[in-house]
C-alpha cells in the first residue's frame, strides 16, 4: 500500500506546474497584416520594374509617340525615348545630396516629363535629347502635386503653325483633326481646341492722312475718283488718318498709292497724318476646330460670336459688309496666309515621367524586401486563421 500523501504537499506540486503561454492578441496580427499588405502594394512597382529585361523598349521619337497616342502599358517600363528638352522651364529640386532637374519633353505637351540627376560639374541648362530609364505614370507619383503646380504656374504655351493645304487635307479626314505642321510633324487637334486663321481679304485699306485731307468728305472724294468699289466706315477712330476700303488688286496698289499721293506736301520725317498708304487687309479668326469644315474646295467656318470683320462684297459701285451664309463664311485656300494653334500646356496626370538612369538592376533590393514582407504577412495571416479555428472549436 502506498503511503498517504500530505494535502499540503499536493497543493504545492500543483502550484508549481508551468502555466500555458498567453497568445498574442489577434488585433496585433490584423494590424501587422494590414500594414504588410499596404507595403506589398506600394513596393510592387519596384518589384515589377526589377523583373523587366535588361534591354530598354525603344519608343522612337516623342513626336511619333504622341501622334499615335500614348500607350497605356508604359507604366513601370524600361524605355528609351528621343525628344527635345524644354530647358527654359526646367525645375531643380534638391533631394538629400542629389540635385534632380525636372523638365518637359517639348513634343509631349503636358504628358511627357523627365527627371534627370545633375552633378556639380554639369551645366544646368544642357541636357541630352535621349532619355533612357524608368517610365512611371505621373498621377501615381508622390511628386505629382509639386510637378503639376510648378509647370502649370509657368504659363507655357505650345505654338504650332501649318499651311492652308495641310488644314484642308486634315479636314478631309474628319474630326478630330490630325494636321501636319510646317516642320513636317503631325499633331492632333480636338473639336474644342481653338485654331487661328489669318485670312487675306481681297480689298485694300487706304489710309489718308488728316493733315493732307482736311475732312472725311475730301478723303472719300479722292477714293471715289478712282472709279473702284469702296466702303467708308462711319466710325473713324484713328486720330492720324482716315481709313477707307476699296476693291484694288495686289498688283495695282502701288500705282494707286502714287496716284492718290500726287501733289501732296510731305514732312521730312515720316508722319502718318500726312500722305497716303494703300495696304493689304487681313482678318484674324480664332475659333474652335469643330466649327471649321470643307465646302468642296473651299474652307468654311462658323462665324459664331466672332467680332472679326467678315470682309466686303461688291454691290453696285460700292462695297458692303459681306453677309453670312447660314451663319458661315467661306474662303479660298489661297486666301489663308497662316494656320496656327496656340495651346496652353497643362500637366496631364495620365502622362508619364521618365526617371533617367534608373535601370531595372538598380532595384535589386526590391525582391528581397518584398519577399520578407510577404513572409511576415503570411505568418500573421496563418496566426489569425489558427486563432479563428480555435474560437470556432
Amino acid at each position: 500500500m502506498s503511503e498517504p500523501r500530505d494535502e499540503h504537499e499536493e497543493i504545492i506540486e500543483e502550484s508549481q506546474a508551468p502555466r500555458p503561454r498567453r497568445r498574442r492578441s489577434p488585433v496585433v496580427d490584423l494590424a501587422v497584416s494590414a500594414l504588410g499588405i499596404y507595403l506589398l502594394v506600394t513596393m510592387f512597382g519596384d518589384l515589377r520594374y526589377w523583373l523587366r529585361g535588361s534591354e530598354p523598349r525603344d519608343l522612337g521619337s516623342a513626336a511619333e509617340l504622341m501622334e499615335k497616342g500614348l500607350p497605356d502599358d508604359l507604366d513601370e517600363a524600361y524605355v528609351v525615348l528621343r525628344g527635345t528638352p524644354d530647358i527654359q522651364h526646367a525645375a531643380r529640386l534638391k533631394i538629400d545630396e542629389r540635385v534632380v532637374s525636372y523638365l518637359r519633353v517639348v513634343e509631349g505637351g503636358g504628358a511627357l516629363f523627365a527627371a534627370v540627376d545633375r552633378t556639380a560639374d554639369q551645366a544646368p541648362n544642357q541636357f541630352e535629347g535621349v532619355f533612357e530609364g524608368r517610365m512611371r505614370r505621373l498621377g501615381k507619383l508622390r511628386m505629382y502635386p509639386w510637378v503639376e503646380s510648378f509647370f502649370n504656374a509657368e504659363g507655357i504655351t505650345q505654338s504650332r503653325e501649318a499651311t492652308a493645304d495641310a488644314l484642308m487635307s486634315a479636314l478631309a479626314g474628319g474630326q478630330p483633326l490630325t494636321i501636319t505642321d510646317v516642320e513636317g510633324a503631325s499633331f492632333r487637334v480636338g473639336a474644342d481646341d481653338r485654331i487661328g486663321l489669318v485670312v487675306e481679304l481681297p480689298d485694300a485699306q487706304i489710309q489718308l492722312g488728316r493733315s493732307s485731307f482736311r475732312s472725311l468728305a475730301a478723303a472719300e472724294a479722292a477714293v471715289s475718283a478712282l472709279g473702284v468699289p469702296y466702303y467708308r466706315p462711319e466710325k473713324q477712330s484713328n486720330g492720324s488718318f482716315y481709313k477707307l476700303f476699296a476693291r484694288i488688286g495686289a498688283g495695282e496698289r502701288a500705282a494707286i498709292e502714287a496716284r492718290l499721293g500726287e501733289g501732296l506736301e510731305l514732312p521730312e520725317k515720316p508722319d502718318a497724318s500726312y500722305g497716303v498708304a494703300v495696304l493689304p487687309t487681313t482678318a484674324n479668326y480664332y475659333l474652335p476646330a469643330g466649327s471649321i469644315d470643307r465646302d468642296g474646295d473651299r474652307l468654311r467656318l462658323v462665324y459664331g460670336d466672332s467680332t472679326t470683320s467678315t470682309g466686303f462684297a461688291v454691290e453696285g459701285d460700292h462695297l458692303v459688309p459681306r453677309p453670312l451664309e447660314d451663319g458661315r463664311l467661306t474662303f479660298e485656300p489661297a486666301a489663308i496666309r497662316k494656320v496656327h494653334l496656340d495651346r496652353p500646356v497643362r500637366v496631364d496626370p495620365e502622362g508619364y515621367l521618365i526617371a533617367v538612369g534608373e535601370t531595372p538592376s538598380t532595384q535589386w533590393m526590391a525582391p528581397l524586401m518584398w519577399a520578407g514582407v510577404l513572409l511576415v504577412v503570411g505568418w500573421n495571416m496563418m496566426s489569425l486563421a489558427w486563432w479563428w479555428r480555435r474560437r470556432q472549436a
